[in-house]
């Protein structure tokens, strides 16, 4: 959101603000800070549209392998499980989602369940690699559904007309449809003279992050694997047991199951590959594999298991909202914030804490690296462009009048980095503001710059 908001006051992406997400992220988040005061409910609208939206056409791909029951419940299912995984949020996964089971829809509707002509696999191909390259505007982890789609595209290809021609002309035309828009950003970006702050950021930077520690990792891991593995098991129970008892009410049944159970293991491989940093990783998971769970509906007792899990789901759901509210805040902990914030108004730095801040408050642009995790993480240490120690003294050289943080120190902090600015706290600032975040003793603290200190 903040990133947007400066698109619109006419600061570049990855020039004057840095941060490795796709263009087309900021873009969308740029037409949400259209709406100026009522932005917030405007990003939020946008997000149950496209959850409304995904839930739709789920609920549509699912009746090809359940009942129209079945795949109704499976759509219900996918709207409370997002909140398992922060998706209330309005996090990526959330919007582009709703582009990637497009391009599966497209896919399996037009390609799975009929023989296709030449030319409608052609202008099907040509309309979901699309979909696919502006899925990956909105998050690069699309890339591994991207090549699952476009190499059964090919076998498809192969099936219908065994031309070796026609095959290399409709891979590269697929292949070039979804690069199209991040090439236009490139070439844009490369031809304004900033190529390579674009690559770094894009490219480039997400291979300099460092790791995570072990424990972090392993926590992460068990977290994603606690979000897949019920929704695994049930999809494998219900398509298990309808293959093995041959229960099938379509003749076209077999083969949309073979295609979404090829769409699931791709996500599967995407989220294996980048999943290991933040729960939100797991959202791009739950379409195709909540799909294959609707057969769950249709056998003996099935019907149970599955109604047991969607209780789950919106139980333990509500009750990470309620989490999260009392350990992020809501509007009025915002509210009070900015009161306390605004006596007198002045240059905010966050270090740690809520970056909501900056597009509230006064921007002074004092950094061109506003976000805290490239302070204050220590796998960023090398990955960011900048050296954190000397940004930041850099950045309290200029005496900013509120610095936000949270203590006690995180465990994958850059501890020197946090032990400079704490030095320079306690010689210039003061606290000012301090709010519990949750039960283990975890704080929000904003310092107020002292006065006559410049």
């Amino acid at each position: 959101m903040f990133t947007g908001g400066r698109i619109l006051h006419g600061d570049l992406p990855y020039v004057q603000i840095w941060d490795r997400k796709p263009l087309g992220l900021f873009l969308l988040y740029a037409f949400f800070h259209l709406f100026g005061p009522w932005r917030f409910w405007a990003y939020q609208i946008g997000a149950l549209l496209s959850v409304w939206g995904t839930a739709l056409l789920l609920m549509r791909m699912a009746s090809t392998i359940a009942s129209r029951t079945g795949a109704f419940v499976a759509a219900l299912l996918y709207i409370n499980w997002l909140n398992l995984a922060g998706g209330e949020g309005g996090q990526s996964p959330v919007f582009y989602n709703l582009l990637v089971i497009a391009a599966m829809a497209l896919v399996l509707f037009r390609v799975v369940l009929v023989t296709p002509s030449d030319r409608t696999l052609r202008n099907t191909g040509c309309q979901a690699m699309l979909l696919i390259g502006l899925a990956l505007q909105i998050k690069y982890t699309a890339v591994f559904e991207g090549m699952f789609l476009g190499i059964f595209l090919l076998c498809c290809n192969a099936r219908v007309k065994n031309n070796g021609g026609v095959m290399v002309l409709n891979g590269f035309l697929w292949c070039m449809l979804a690069l199209l828009p991040t090439v236009v950003i490139g070439v844009v970006y490369y031809a304004g003279g900033y190529g390579h702050d674009w690559w770094f950021a894009n490219i480039e930077s997400i291979f300099l992050r460092g790791s995570r520690t072990a424990a972090t990792l392993r926590q992460n891991k068990i977290r994603l694997l606690l979000l897949a593995a019920p929704l695994v098991v049930v999809a494998m129970a219900g398509c298990g047991y309808r293959l093995k008892h041959g229960i099938f009410f379509k003749k076209t049944e077999v083969p949309a199951l073979r295609f979404l159970s090829l769409w699931a293991l791709s996500a599967c491989i995407g989220v294996a590959v980048f999943g290991g940093w933040y729960k939100h990783y797991a959202l791009p998971l739950f379409p195709p594999l909540i799909l294959l769970c609707a057969p769950l509906w249709d056998i003996p007792k099935g019907r149970i298991g599955f109604v047991v899990l969607l209780l789950i789901a919106v139980f333990f759901g509500q009750k990470d909202i309620h989490k999260h509210m009392q350990q992020d805040g809501d509007m009025r902990v915002l509210n009070q914030m900015i009161g306390y914030m605004s006596k007198p108004l002045g240059c905010t730095f966050v270090y740690q804490g809520p970056v909501i801040l900056y597009d509230v408050l006064p921007w002074c642009g004092l950094t061109t690296h506003p976000f805290p995790g490239h302070f204050n993480e220590y796998a960023e240490r090398q990955a960011t462009g900048i050296d954190p120690q000397k940004e930041l003294q850099h950045v309290l050289a200029a005496s900013p009048e509120y610095v936000v943080t949270e203590e006690p120190a995180w465990s994958e902090e850059n501890l020197a980095v946090r032990s400079l600015l704490y030095k320079i706290l306690q010689s210039r600032y003061h606290e000012y503001y301090k709010r519990k975040q949750s039960e283990k003793d975890e704080f929000l603290v904003v310092y107020k710059l002292n006065d006559g200190n410049p």
